[in-house]
Formats: structure tokens, sequence, C-alpha cells
């Protein structure tokens, strides 16, 4: 059975859609490997509440270098990034 990092190994996704209630799921390990092979990584942690979602705005846009484009089912404070 591979795991979800197996497989983004493997497939090489552009997008993550999480609908799986499984807070944390998304973890930086996993969104550096997709941000690596993707220059604008889809991350899309749709479950609620804010404690089931694969992961937060700020972990998304630190893991991936600033680059991913976001959207969820909860909500998140604002991101700043530095320039």
């Amino acid at each position: 059975c591979l795991s979800l990092l197996d497989v983004i190994k493997k497939h090489k996704p552009t997008i993550l859609l999480g609908m799986t209630a499984v807070g944390g799921l998304f973890t930086e390990e996993i969104v550096s490997e997709m941000s690596s092979n993707c220059e604008r990584p889809i991350i899309f942690p749709l479950s609620n509440p804010t404690t089931k979602a694969e992961c937060t705005a700020e972990q998304a846009f630190e893991w991936s270098g600033g680059r991913c484009i976001f959207a969820s089912g909860s909500p998140f404070d604002s991101v700043k990034m530095d320039d």
C-alpha cells in the first residue's frame, strides 16, 4: 500500500484536494515534495472544522515557499509573506 507521500513522489500531482477530515494530513514533507515538482501547487484542504483541516493556510504557504494556490473549507487568518 502506497502512502500519500509515495503517491506524490511517483505520480507528481499538481493539486491536493483534502476531503478526509484528517487534521494535519498534508505534512511539510508532502507539501514540499509536491512543490518541488510544480511551480504553483494547488492546495485545497477542504475539511472542516478547522481542527480537521489537512493543513493551515500558513503551513501551505510556508512549505511551498509562498508559491501555492490555496483555498480551504475552514476559515484561516490571513497570511503575510515576506517580500
